[in-house]
């Protein structure tokens, strides 16, 4: 089990103490956690202080925050300011300071994007997918739950939000970044992967920015979009820029958990939001799967890319 294993183990723990008001337990765990897995140690922090927040300790919370700054932590604003349970934390002295300071430290780390990765097929590729990571994921990620991509004869690439939560939590939460991040990734793809036909795609928050940018059409020309547990809403869906989508042809999957009780019911309302545009990506609900890639995705990849995507009415 690798330390990022470790780490997403303990979270899930946590998380279902704290969904029962255990909230010392979690905290210990948490704390026993830190030595061994200094790479998180802002997230762990930040975990920390939110349970010793809401379990009535903010001076322990705030003071929990400020240890994790002091050797190297970091949170971008809106981790700080927009959760509710640091509600407490925010009304003391000092905390003002550290947001500020943090996130100075967040924007500086957002200006070094890291190079898109690429992996050829052994043959002659046929297209080129490229995939966005979900939220708390990255690049690496990304190549590996869509590596079946190359054994369908697609270059497969993965590009990297430059937006960080933290220094280990990238997401895609402001999508005009998300579309600067993509431009100049892409940009910097061999001419002749960027003349293939293009497929986007993308898990969770990558599967919103994925879609948005099969939508607008640009950079490249994607042809289609492949999104897995899209964490997307109707709100997120112009519906001038679908219909002119769907006028050029686009083509899409959406593949959803049937028990994805994180985004399932806004996702079927954003598909039947491009469906009244024109564009009428293909539904698949994967019983009992929650918010996850189904375990038999690699084949499923293949057969899509195998197949096309076909338009469903």
């Amino acid at each position: 089990m690798t330390d990022r294993d470790r780490y997403r183990a303990l979270t899930d723990e946590v998380v279902e103490l704290y969904l029962h008001g255990r909230h010392p337990e979690g905290v210990a765990l948490v704390r026993a956690a830190m030595p061994q897995l200094p790479a998180w140690r802002a997230d762990l922090a930040h975990l920390a202080a939110c349970l010793l927040a809401v379990s009535g300790r903010p001076d322990e919370a705030l003071a929990e925050l400020r240890t994790a700054f002091d050797v190297g932590g970091w949170w971008h604003r809106r981790i700080l300011v927009d959760d509710e349970d640091l509600a407490s934390v925010q009304e003391l002295d000092g905390f003002a300071e550290l947001v500020e300071e943090s996130h100075a430290r967040a924007v500086r780390a957002s200006t070094e994007p890291r190079p898109p990765v690429l992996r050829r097929p052994a043959g002659p590729p046929i297209g080129v997918l490229v995939a966005l990571h979900g939220a708390g994921q990255d690049a690496d990620d990304a190549m590996q739950q869509w590596q079946a991509a190359v054994d369908a004869g697609y270059v497969l690439v993965a590009i990297e939000s430059s937006q960080r939560h933290t220094p280990t939590y990238r997401s895609w939460p402001d999508p005009a970044v998300g579309t600067r991040d993509i431009t100049a990734a892409f940009a910097t793809l061999p001419s002749d992967v960027q003349r293939l036909p293009l497929v986007v795609a993308g898990f969770s928050a990558g599967a919103r920015q994925a879609m948005r940018w099969a939508l607008a059409g640009w950079p490249g020309e994607p042809g289609r979009f492949i999104a897995v547990g899209p964490a997307i809403g109707p709100d997120h869906v112009d519906h001038r820029i679908a219909a002119a989508a769907a006028q050029r042809g686009l083509t899409g999957h959406v593949l959803l958990g049937a028990t994805d009780d994180d985004v399932r019911e806004e996702a079927l309302a954003a598909v039947d939001e491009l469906r009244s545009a024109g564009v009428a990506p293909q539904l698949e609900l994967v019983p009992g799967l929650g918010h996850a890639f189904p375990i038999d995705f690699d084949d499923r990849l293949r057969s899509m890319l195998a197949a096309g995507v076909p338009t469903v009415a």
